[in-house]
Formats: C-alpha cells, structure tokens, sequence
C-alpha cells in the first residue's frame, strides 16, 4: 500500500476525488482505487475487508492536508481498533514540526493498517457499519474539503492544531 502510494506521490496530476481520477482514466489515483483495496481483499479474503482497507486507506488520505491531522486520527483510530502505534507515535513530532511529510505513501499505508484492525476488530453488523461511516466519509471529501469542514469547526479546529507550529 505504501508502494502505490508513493507512485502517487511521485507520478500523480491534477486529478482529485474520485471522480476527478475516473474520468481522466488509468491515473495513480485509479491505481490507488483498484490496488489498496486489492491487497485488503488478498490479506483478508473478504469483499468487506477490502472494502475497509480501501476506505480507511483513503479517509487518512483525505485528511493528510495539514501537518499531523492524518496521524492525530490514526492514533485516536489505532488505540480502540488495537492497530500498531510505533510508527505514528514516532513519526508524529516531525510531522507535526513539517520536518517531515507522511504524503500519499504514509497515509494510505497508515489508513490500510486501520482497516486491517478493523477486520480483526469488527464482524457483521459492526463492519458494514464501519464500511457504510467510511464510505460516508468518502462521499462528503468528494463533494467538499473535509479540512475545510475542520477548519469552520471550532472545537475541531483547536483539536486539529494541537501540536503544530503556529
């Protein structure tokens, strides 16, 4: 996942969203929509495992547009699910001071990480609601900023800057 993502990184144009990367065709974005969730399907066998890969994937990757937003999620994500905690933890100051920059690569590969202890946390009823939020979440970054919707969010807003340079 960390792969494809950086050929994001690396190769991508000016296509957002979703539907920005389908009508263009074959983008890196459209290998970020057919790849992450292939590898959920591969590791977890299951459509909604895939799914939830897929989606966690890309919702940490929507919020990567501020210093320390994607991990800060990550992090209040991973505690409950019991996802791994080492890298964020360690990545987070130099994120949050803009040393360093998880981009497409590290966000995608973080949100696959949640959606894999999504899998091992949630069955049934629990992971298509977990599917139907993500994917909800998914549909309101298409149709406006989900940082912008932080940003206009008082609370949000002070929680989204903790620990960033001013």
């Amino acid at each position: 996942v960390a792969a494809i993502g950086l050929a994001d990184d690396l190769w991508s144009g000016p296509e957002r969203g979703f539907r920005g990367h389908l009508r263009a065709g074959f983008t890196t974005g459209t290998l970020k929509l057919v790849g992450i969730p292939l590898v959920g399907l591969v590791r977890t066998r299951s459509l909604s495992g895939a799914l939830l890969v897929g989606l966690a994937a890309n919702a940490l990757n929507q919020l990567d547009t501020r210093p320390g937003r994607a991990l800060k999620a990550y992090l209040v994500a991973a505690v409950p699910l019991r996802g791994p905690l080492g890298a964020a933890v360690l990545l987070a100051p130099y994120d949050l001071r803009e040393v360093v920059m998880l981009g497409d690569s590290g966000s995608n590969a973080l949100g696959a990480m949640l959606g894999l202890s999504s899998v091992d946390r949630f069955t049934g009823k629990g992971r298509w609601i977990a599917i139907a939020s993500l994917a909800a979440l998914t549909a309101l970054g298409e149709r406006r900023s989900l940082g912008r919707l932080l940003e206009s969010t008082p609370v949000l807003r002070g929680l989204d800057a903790l620990g960033r340079r001013p």
